[in-house]
């Protein structure tokens, strides 16, 4: 993740008493250094003397967008959720979320955590041919969540119309920006609905799901601690939904930078066999899970087509990948 050095932290500003009374209170005379991250209103303060550093997420007091402004604002009370099921101790955790301040817009300040992002090792994978650490973090994120989805389940059924909600949601943004056209988002409404009846048809368990399964939001440690961030968008749904991510994050990585569809496969596999060999009826786990997860790979690439940063032919064809998914995963049986 990138950073952009920003010089030392006012003593005027008020989230330097948060920080002081907060987090550094043993050290007399702190020194904030202050870096903005790469994603959004999210910035480093690394004491000078200590050398303890922080994170800290704002938010605009004034946002238009509701469901922004409120996902942001439960991130806190996401992290303490899940570390109250466990996820408070090493190797799988929860980064701790230490305050908040509504009246200065700070939905957060949580730990630093030091390690690298999955994304780092999937370019050393692609481009310095470095697989085996790939592989092994891959086994490490699998028990990660195998431990969430485990942990959280409640029972209940998948809330299949907030599930269609969000699909519909995603096309309406990629038909607003003419990534697909009026038929192509008429082919996926159709494709959706039946995908919803499978996915009531063969079981799918509630739980507790990252929601935002990125590559850049799961940290390993040197000591091979698996460490997930960015909750805000954590939810209850289908099991399936971090798992369909997860390979659909993985085929855009190696789509998008070596332009071969199929170079992410092997360790596609690889994940979803590690991931449903802590389940104690294996098979029968990966074939349910292999049997919904079209969708949800398809509905992940839909969701990386939305970026503006990605060329125009590349969100065509992510597109395109996520229909052509969809469509294959019917013929499984």
């Amino acid at each position: 993740m990138g950073e952009t050095y920003l010089g030392k932290l006012d003593y005027a500003d008020p989230l330097y008493e948060i920080l002081t009374s907060q987090v550094i209170a043993d050290t007399k005379y702190p020194q904030f250094h202050v870096n903005r991250m790469s994603s959004g209103m999210v910035y480093k303060y690394t004491e000078e003397n200590t050398r303890v550093a922080i994170i800290g997420k704002f938010y605009r007091l004034h946002d238009t967008k509701q469901e922004r402004l409120l996902r942001k604002k439960g991130e806190f009370d996401n992290l303490a959720r899940l570390r109250n099921y466990g996820f408070d101790t090493y190797p799988n955790y929860v980064v701790r979320p230490i305050s908040r301040e509504e009246r200065i817009g700070l939905a957060l300040t949580e730990e630093f955590i030091q390690g690298k992002d999955l994304d780092y090792y999937l370019k050393q994978a692609m481009f310095r041919f470095r697989v085996v650490p790939l592989i092994d973090n891959l086994s490490r994120l699998s028990s990660f969540l195998f431990a969430l989805h485990s942990r959280t389940e409640d029972g209940n059924d998948v809330n299949l119309n907030a599930l269609g909600s969000y699909f519909r949601k995603i096309l309406q943004r990629l038909l607003s920006q003419r990534v697909l056209s009026d038929d192509q988002g008429k082919s996926f409404l159709k494709m959706m609905d039946k995908w919803l009846k499978r996915i009531t048809y063969y079981g799918a368990r509630n739980v507790i799901v990252h929601g935002d399964a990125t590559p850049t939001n799961f940290i390993f440690t040197e000591k091979g601690d698996v460490v997930a961030i960015d909750l805000e968008r954590m939810k209850n749904c289908d099991l399936v939904y971090d798992i369909g991510m997860i390979c659909g994050e993985l085929k855009h990585a190696f789509m998008w930078r070596t332009g071969n569809a199929f170079a992410a496969e092997p360790y596609i596999r690889h994940f979803l066999k590690s991931y449903t060999g802590h389940d104690a009826a294996s098979k029968r786990a990966f074939k349910e899970i292999t049997l919904r997860m079209p969708f949800y790979m398809a509905l992940t690439e839909l969701r990386i087509a939305r970026n503006n940063y990605l060329s125009w032919d590349y969100r065509k064809r992510l597109a395109h990948e996520a229909l052509e998914c969809m469509k294959w995963g019917f013929k499984l049986a």
